[in-house]
C-alpha cells in the first residue's frame, strides 16, 4: 500500500496499487490537445515518473493515458471551444453549482483563480470540449463525475 496526497495535496491517503488500473477503466480519455499543451503534458509525465511516492506516479500514469488517447489539434485545423492551458473554464462535478477557474501552469494546488495542470483535475480539464462529460481520477483511485459546462476565455491552441 502506498501513500498519496489527497484531492488539495496536502492530506495523505492511503490507496492499493490497484489504483493504478482503475486509469485503464476511463480508457478511451477522449481529448484534443493543441501541439504546446501535448508538449507539455510529456514534459510534465517525465517530471511525474521521475518523483517515487505520493500522488505522482498515479498522476503519471493518467497522463500517459491521456497522451496515447489524445487527437492532436493543430491551428489550421477547427476544433470548437477546447480547454487548452490559461483558458478560463466553467466545470461541474458530481452535478454541484459549476465553477469557473484558469487552466494554469503553476503550483500544485487549486485556489480561487486557478487550476494548475499538475492536479487530477486539472490534467482532466486540458483538452475537454464544452458539454463532455468524463469520469474524474481522484487520488485515492476513486472517481467523481466531471462537466465541462463553458470556456468563457479560450486560449487560442498553439
Amino acid at each position: 500500500m502506498a501513500a498519496f496526497a489527497g484531492q488539495s495535496g496536502n492530506e495523505a491517503v492511503a490507496i492499493d496499487s490497484p489504483a493504478l488500473g482503475n486509469v485503464q477503466a476511463l480508457r478511451p480519455i477522449r481529448s484534443v490537445l493543441s501541439p504546446r499543451d501535448f508538449r507539455r503534458l510529456q514534459e510534465l509525465r517525465r517530471q511525474c515518473a521521475a518523483i517515487e511516492g505520493g500522488v505522482f506516479p498515479l498522476l503519471s500514469h493518467l497522463i500517459r493515458a491521456k497522451l496515447q488517447d489524445a487527437q492532436v489539434l493543430y491551428p489550421a485545423e477547427e476544433g470548437g471551444p477546447i480547454a487548452t492551458l490559461g483558458s478560463c473554464v466553467t466545470f461541474s462535478i458530481r452535478g454541484t453549482a459549476p465553477l469557473s477557474r484558469t487552466l494554469s501552469d503553476e503550483g500544485f494546488a487549486q485556489d480561487q483563480a486557478g487550476i494548475p495542470i499538475k492536479t487530477f483535475l486539472g490534467v482532466t480539464l486540458l483538452g475537454m470540449t464544452v458539454g463532455q462529460r468524463v469520469p474524474l481520477l481522484n487520488a485515492d483511485g476513486t472517481t467523481e463525475a466531471l462537466e465541462l459546462v463553458a470556456i468563457p476565455q479560450q486560449v487560442e491552441p498553439r
